[in-house]
This record gives structure tokens, sequence and C-alpha cells, in this order.
């Protein structure tokens, strides 16, 4: 008999602590009519293998890694390899952090219809709690700091998610992804249908400052990436927009395609000079089509020096240099709105004062283009 129910968990470089709790209360549930999908998106080695080992304890999940370690982290890629995968006539996108009340499924069974979708209660629990649920897992014993309402753990039918094209694949980083898949499907004749009941708990863990986004760091971060992604979702409103996706939604790069962009032909050095960085990924990128290029950008050592900060001050003519998370955000960019279905690599070195990206710039490597 097929399974009516297939979760799925989009996952990148997280604890595997967490995922193992998840699954244990997954384990517990009075009806097991469901399977899992998970889908690591291009975690490190070290991540990836210690949560493969976790995730093939238990005999009703899947373990597929796709994407790698030099994409942007994409929820939504992510989940739209999950929903095609799916056998499934019902999708639950779901989060490593969530717990789930024993009864989750048995309720989810109970709601599924092929014209509703349904949105969640969930429970959030403190440090201290979190810690005792995961040395010992009882949730039939738990407080909650407080109550609040999912946007991203929700039942869909798998049809109404295809219909729409799936979750929108330019939301990368966070934020909006979920109201927004939301909306469009409401947009079809797939009606909200609230669960009141608390059947899901999140796992605390410590909040990243968006003030961090203001500095680069090894991991890729964009400023103003949340705003940006606001912004995306008020357009798909004021267009009624159905199905954002191209035809090829749900399309992953694998582990093997980051060997592609070994076979780089062409590297291009440049230092931090606005104009270079902008004149380049603007217009001298162009040439580059049909094949693979690497770009490395270092901060010049004059953009730092006490010669270049003097003439800055006393207003002297000398040339605009960007600083480093200004490249970062350029190129981040530039991936986001132009590129993000392409094979590339994105990486800042440790020293934070080298960018390196490569692109298979090969516009027959993705149908969907």
């Amino acid at each position: 008999m097929q399974t009516q129910i297939t979760i799925i968990f989009p996952f990148r470089d997280r604890d595997a602590t967490r995922v193992r709790l998840s699954l244990q209360s997954l384990e517990l549930q009075s009806s097991k009519d469901f399977e899992v999908i998970f889908v690591d998106y291009g975690s490190q080695d070290s991540y990836a293998n210690s949560v493969k080992n976790t995730v093939n304890n238990f005999d009703f999940v899947s373990y597929m890694y796709v994407g790698h370690p030099g994409l942007l982290w994409n929820k939504s890629k992510a989940l739209n390899y999950g929903i095609k995968t799916a056998k499934s006539q019902y999708i639950v996108t779901a989060d490593v952090d969530v717990l789930f009340g024993e009864t989750f499924i048995e309720k989810a069974l109970d709601l599924a219809k092929s014209n509703t979708f349904s949105l969640f209660k969930i429970g959030y629990l403190s440090q201290k709690i979190t810690e005792q649920q995961q040395s010992e897992l009882n949730l039939k014993a738990i407080e909650t700091k407080f109550i609040g309402d999912t946007f991203g753990i929700g039942l869909y039918p798998k049809l109404a998610l295809e219909k729409v094209g799936g979750v929108d694949e330019f939301f990368h980083f966070y934020g909006s992804e979920d109201q927004d898949l939301n909306y469009r499907i409401s947009l079809t004749e797939t009606s909200l249908s609230n669960c009141d009941d608390v059947l899901l708990y999140h796992q605390w863990h410590p909040r990243y400052p968006q003030k961090s986004n203001k500095q680069l760091t090894q991991m890729p971060r964009l400023s103003n990436a949340l705003r940006i992604n606001q912004r995306h979702f008020i357009r798909h409103q004021e267009e009624s927009l159905l199905h954002p996706n191209s035809k090829n939604w749900g399309f992953v790069y694998k582990k093997n395609d980051k060997l592609l962009l070994e076979e780089s032909r062409h590297k291009i050095e440049l230092s931090n000079v606005s104009s270079h960085i902008t004149h380049f990924f603007r217009e001298e990128i162009k040439q580059y089509n049909d094949s693979v290029v690497t770009v490395v950008v270092t901060e010049a050592p004059y953009y730092k020096s006490l010669k270049h900060l003097i003439k800055k001050l006393l207003g002297k003519q000398t040339q605009p240099y960007m600083s480093m998370k200004e490249v970062n955000d350029l190129i981040l960019k530039e991936i986001i709105f132009t590129y993000r279905d392409y094979n590339y690599s994105y990486l800042v070195s440790e020293n934070l004062n080298q960018i390196f990206f490569t692109i298979q710039l090969n516009i027959n490597s993705y149908d969907g283009l």
C-alpha cells in the first residue's frame, strides 16, 4: 500500500543531535502511515557523514545528498527536490528543529484533503527543556516558553504543490519563502485549514544576529537579504503570481557536478577596485559563455594603507575601492538574480581577504534557463 504522507526535511550543516531527536519523535507516532525524505543540500562532509549515520538508523527515512558545498544554501531547491521525489498524495514540509507529538501523523491524516492545506501551532522550548529532551525524549511531560503559528511546517496536497511549481527558488538564506508558498497555494482552489492543536515543538538554538549580515564571514551572508526576500514576496502578491519557477523546478546539481568546476579554463584575478569588480560582473563575464571561469578577488594592500586613508580624509582624488564585504554582496546578488540555476562555487578565504567564485557558464547545462 502506498504511503499517504511524505515528510520532507531540508538540511544543511546542522548538528546530528537535533536530527536524531526529531526522527525519534516520528518513530513514536501512533500512525505509521508516513515516510521521510531527508534532503541534505550540500553539507560539508563532516556534517553529512554524521547526519547520514544518524538518519540510517531509522528505516522510515531516505537520506539523499544533493547539491554541493560550493552552492549557496537554498531551502526552496531542497524542498522542491523532495516534492518531485515523493510518491505520496500529501506532503509535510518539516524542519530538523521540530519535535512531533505522537499523534501528529494521525491528525494530519484526518486533515488531509485534496482541496485544503493545513498549518500548525508550535510550542517553543527553552534551552534547558531542549537539553532535557535531547538527553531523554519525553513529549508527554513538556513545558513550552510560548505557543506560536507556523508558516513553514505545513501539510499540502502534492497536486497543489505541483500546480504552483513548488517553493520559489529565488529565495536564498532566510525569509518569506514559506509565506510566499502559502499565498500561491491559496490562489488555487486549495483553501487554508488551520490546526489549533499543539502537536509540534521547536528545539531551542541560538538566534543568528542579523547585524552579522553586515559583516564579512566565511559563511556567505548577504546584507539586507531579509528585505530583498520580503520585496520579492510582495511583488508576487501585487501580481497574483501563481508559478514563479522555471519548467525544471526541483532540478538540483549533484556532488559530482562540483568536479566540473575544477576544469576551469579561465582564471580572472581582480583586486577590490570598484570599477573593475562592477565592470567584470556586469559586462566582461559575458564573454566566457560556454566555459568554466574562476574569479579570484583579492583585497589590495593599498586599500587599508595609511596613504590611502589620508588621501580619502583629505578628499584627494583616489581610485574608489569596495570593501570585501561589498564585493561579497555584489557577487551574491549576481548569483541570486542571474546565476542561481547555474553550477557554481562560492568561497570566502579564512582570513577574509580573498573571494573565490567559479561558475560553469554553459547555458545548456540547465534546460530550464
